[in-house]
């Protein structure tokens, strides 16, 4: 029974159509033929891929080689399961990555319906799919990927890492909008001919949002009223969008000290270039650091790897992909630029981390390497925004590398 977005049938002609099969339906049916499908097929099914309000539409792929579908309003996880119950089993649930989560995975999941969650960078797509993009096709080329075993699925993260992530993209938010408000306010300032200039005593020059920056911003007084209202607003944006942070920051500590990769996000902070924003969206993203086998699996996940265009005996290297954790390969490039200016000199740490030394030691190797390559690239002639990005995808390696040995020694 198909039904439309009001969950009303569909009328043909103004008649009431209960049952009714598409023409991409029956063509479906006989590529499966063509391919082997029949009687004693094991049954697939892909719950919703873009369900936005309804959980649908989704298609079930039975042993018949027989397609349905049906929309089911709202998120009725146990309806989904007993409609999947009614059909000859086994039967396997699948639905893309993405703005979802891993709720849809986990209420299945506890109802006995076995649920994997695909890769959406890795599903097979066609031209004529991206030219008829709907939630209907989109589910029925999950159904199909999964009878052609051609799905990858994403590990699952626990409740608590899955926490952590959602952190990690709030904070980042939060330092966004602190960024955004003090550029408001400097904009406000050049626009009114108030600049903050000279240098300092060593002859470089003089940083904003500094205590000397805030004295003088105190003694600046534009001459019409509204001037100075929006000054004063303004002022209190960047205090309002400062204090925020600082406290989501408290509480983003406080979740990561009592979730399961606490010992992780403190080893990581070993090298230099990682500071905790980096080692806890790192640890968060990655979870079980056992899942990859080297630190050239660990780069092209994060999207650090060069793309590449080849054919034949032809290889052409590109810029990095910019596939996986936008975030992290933010914060890892970021990071990378405090090699700009590093020293020879071990990264200074907390003595109360409880880091082993092993680890520290490990870490300062890193750092060590880190340095010297990006001397290396530079003397080269490499240009710099290059060699930070060649930095960051061997940075996110040692991350790795750290996390593992926080692991071996736990166990």
């Amino acid at each position: 029974m198909r039904l439309d977005r009001l969950g009303e049938p569909r009328r043909r002609n103004g008649v009431r159509a209960d049952r009714t099969v598409s023409a991409d339906m029956r063509l479906s049916r006989r590529r499966r033929r063509h391919a082997g499908g029949g009687p004693g097929r094991v049954q697939r099914q892909a719950p919703p891929t873009d369900c936005k309000r309804s959980a649908g539409p989704l298609w079930l792929l039975t042993d018949t080689g027989e397609a349905v579908t049906r929309r089911f309003p709202g998120n009725p996880w146990g309806e989904i399961a007993g409609w999947m119950d009614g059909f000859p089993g086994p039967s396997l649930a699948a639905y893309e990555s993405g703005y979802l989560g891993f709720a849809p995975q986990r209420e299945l999941a506890g109802l006995g319906v076995e649920c994997v969650v695909a890769a959406v960078s890795k599903i097979p797509r066609s031209a004529a799919d991206s030219a008829s993009k709907n939630d209907r096709n989109d589910a029925a080329r999950m159904a199909k990927a999964i009878l052609a075993h051609d799905i990858s699925p994403v590990w699952i993260p626990s409740p608590e890492v899955e926490g952590i992530r959602d952190l990690a993209g709030a904070y980042d938010g939060a330092t966004a909008r602190l960024a955004t408000a003090k550029q408001r306010l400097l904009a406000f300032l050049a626009k009114r001919g108030f600049v903050y200039g000279g240098t300092t005593p060593a002859g470089n020059p003089r940083k904003y949002w500094t205590y000397d920056f805030l004295r003088w911003l105190d003694k600046v007084r534009p001459e019409d009223d509204g001037g100075v209202r929006t000054l004063a607003a303004l002022r209190n944006e960047v205090e309002a969008a400062a204090e925020a942070r600082a406290d989501l920051l408290s509480e983003y500590r406080a979740a990561v000290d009592a979730s399961p990769i606490a010992a992780e996000v403190a080893a990581l902070q070993s090298i230099k270039g990682c500071a905790f924003a980096l080692a806890a969206a790192f640890s968060a993203e990655v979870g079980d650091f056992t899942r990859f086998r080297s630190g050239r699996q660990v780069t092209a996940y994060f999207g650090l790897a060069p793309s590449q265009r080849s054919s034949g005996d032809s290889v052409r290297l590109g810029g990095i992909s910019g596939a996986g954790n936008a975030l992290v390969r933010k914060l890892a490039v970021e990071g990378s630029w405090c090699y700009a200016a590093a020293r020879h000199q071990p990264k200074l740490m907390p003595r109360d981390t409880g880091v082993p030394l092993e680890i520290r030691m490990h870490g300062r190797k890193g750092s060590e390497r880190l340095l010297r390559r990006r001397k290396e690239m530079l003397a080269r002639g490499v240009p710099a925004a290059k060699a930070n990005a060649a930095t960051a995808a061997e940075l996110v390696r040692w991350l790795w590398a750290l996390g593992m040995m926080c692991r071996e020694g736990a166990e």
